[in-house]
């Protein structure tokens, strides 16, 4: 899969047979809980003190999230002279996902179908803007080749009760869709189509769905509990092992239902060699600076999370040394800063 415009999630209800009115439509899209509504929640206690939280799935039910990525870069290369470039982009998906069966080990297998996929990015002053939903040439959908792929074309993940997206599964048709719109990819390989399906499924679809099913704990929890999740990763030279702590700030009532508010925060361990050559280019970074955090309401009685609202910070510091056609040594620095918000909402 060809890399994203954006580095870097919303699903609408489908229309009925008959269609349904513009107040209809626009009450559907509408959050359970909204950004301000968060604050007036009221906090309650709930019976034992303590509860488990597990994600609750029952066969034939639907649920519709709206995946919303912020996020902004800023680069600086100082040389002779400095040059910066800035972009911020926002990144909106709609997922229809409906229960297809339960088994004896509460492991639900889900249909997922990204609905609409929105994209707005200003890159050095330059707009851009896609709506999966609009009418576009052949040469715009060579364009967003990687919204076009996943827009409409339906797959399947199996989910557990604590969140953990064990498997997907036929991404087969978005291959095809994929392969429709580059015909020069027809001539890929029965292992190169395997590994398409791979990549996909692990790098953009995994990271994206993952976010509606944060993993949680499989201990009782009350009031101030913790847990620790950690998953690693990769950045420039570096191997990053990236822990978010959970834990439960309060416990409130979102309707009738009980809820309980998580306060997530990040911590990242590194290792890695901090000098790097390609071809006579020496590189030296400085200790990468990564921190974040976040707020997830979780609905117990109801087992899904109602809304979350994540934030990552990454900082990037390196020296380049290498040598010019003349062979006179030339130094250069590079910063790079880069923020990434993400947004769940149940609609």
């Amino acid at each position: 899969m060809k890399k994203k415009i954006a580095a870097l999630t919303v699903i609408i209800f489908l229309i009925a047979l008959f269609g349904c009115s513009k107040e209809e439509q626009k009450l559907n899209n509408q959050p359970i809980v909204s950004e301000k509504q968060i604050s007036s929640l009221k906090s309650t206690s709930i019976p034992g003190q303590k509860t488990f939280l597990k994600y609750k799935f029952e066969k034939g039910e639907k649920i519709r999230y709206k995946l919303t990525s912020l996020s902004s870069t800023e680069q600086t290369i100082k040389a002779d002279s400095s040059l910066k470039s800035t972009g911020t982009q926002t990144l909106t998906y709609f997922f229809d996902i409906e229960v297809l069966e339960v088994d004896a080990d509460n492991i639900a297998e889900l249909s997922f179908n990204i609905t609409q996929v929105i994209y707005d990015g200003i890159i050095n002053g330059q707009k851009t803007h896609y709506d999966s939903k609009s009418v576009l040439t052949k040469e715009e959908k060579a364009k967003y080749i990687d919204f076009e792929t996943i827009t409409n074309t339906p797959f399947r993940e199996r989910v557990n009760q604590k969140g953990e997206v064990l498997e997907i599964t036929r991404l087969d048709k978005m291959v095809d869709k994929m392969i429709s719109v580059q015909p020069d990819m027809q001539k890929m390989t029965g292992e190169q189509k395997a590994q398409l399906i791979k990549n996909l499924g692990d790098g953009e679809l995994k990271p994206r769905t993952q976010l509606l099913f944060r993993e949680l704990t499989s201990s009782e929890v009350g009031k101030d509990s913790t847990w620790q999740k950690s998953t690693p990763a990769t950045i420039a030279v570096f191997q990053m092992d990236n822990a978010i702590r959970y834990k439960v700030a309060d416990f409130v009532k979102v309707g009738d239902d009980y809820a309980v508010k998580l306060n997530a925060d990040l911590a990242v361990k590194w290792t890695g060699n901090k000098k790097a050559s390609n071809n006579g280019i020496n590189y030296l970074f400085d200790d990468p600076k990564v921190s974040g955090g976040g707020m997830i309401l979780f609905n117990i009685d109801k087992g899904r999370i109602i809304r979350g609202e994540t934030t990552t910070n990454i900082e990037m510091n390196v020296q380049i040394t290498g040598k010019d056609a003349a062979q006179k040594i030339q130094k250069a620095s590079r910063k790079d800063f880069s923020t990434n918000k993400n947004t769940v909402e149940l609609l």
